[in-house]
């Protein structure tokens, strides 16, 4: 199986980077392809919500000339993607969130249709209270079988709190079987 992960922390080795990297070691492991997409190597802009991108039913269609069609390209020639970020404000980081949001045009073609789709979150604060906004908005965004924008299949939203306690390391390890399992669950 190959898998994207999409990692959108400004920090190359911060906590999410460390959590990301306990899942991919597990999943390469177990014998599967990980490819890893750090967005800030990349220059994305903002959607213009021009909704251009709706006129093609094959392709992203989107009228911009940056980066964001190769990130598309790793994307869809994945079985699954992973989408990891710290929490910043109750969602993703600024620099996730553009290509995220530029996603929306491939909401009317068939290229995310029924791929798995997964989230992992880093906090420095509790889950409660804190994680549920970006949750919210993942769940709206990608669980295709409960009226999600994408019809992608949401296997989980995976969350790591209080990423600066001693025991992290241990959690995220935790996290990241956990994570590995659902991503993989009836293959």
């Amino acid at each position: 199986m190959k898998i994207a992960t999409v990692m959108g922390s400004p920090k190359r080795h911060g906590k999410t980077a460390a959590a990301l990297e306990f899942l991919e070691k597990k999943l390469m492991s177990q014998g599967h392809e990980i490819d890893r997409i750090n967005v800030t190597d990349y220059h994305i802009n903002g959607c213009l919500g021009c909704y251009a991108c709706m006129q093609n039913k094959y392709a992203s269609g989107c009228i911009q000339k940056d980066d964001t069609e190769q990130v598309f390209m790793r994307i869809i020639s994945a079985d699954a993607v992973i989408y990891a970020s710290p929490l910043y404000s109750f969602d993703l980081t600024a620099q996730l969130k553009p290509l995220v949001d530029r996603s929306f045009s491939l909401t009317n073609t068939p290229l995310l249709d029924g791929k798995r789709v997964a989230l992992l979150i880093t906090c420095a604060g509790q889950e409660e209270g804190n994680a549920d906004l970006v949750q919210e908005f993942f769940r709206r965004s990608f669980d295709g079988e409960n009226k999600g924008m994408f019809h992608t299949k949401l296997v989980g939203e995976f969350i790591i709190p209080f990423s600066d306690a001693s025991d992290f390391s241990d959690r995220a390890r935790k996290t990241a079987d956990d994570l590995a399992r659902a991503i993989l669950n009836d293959l």
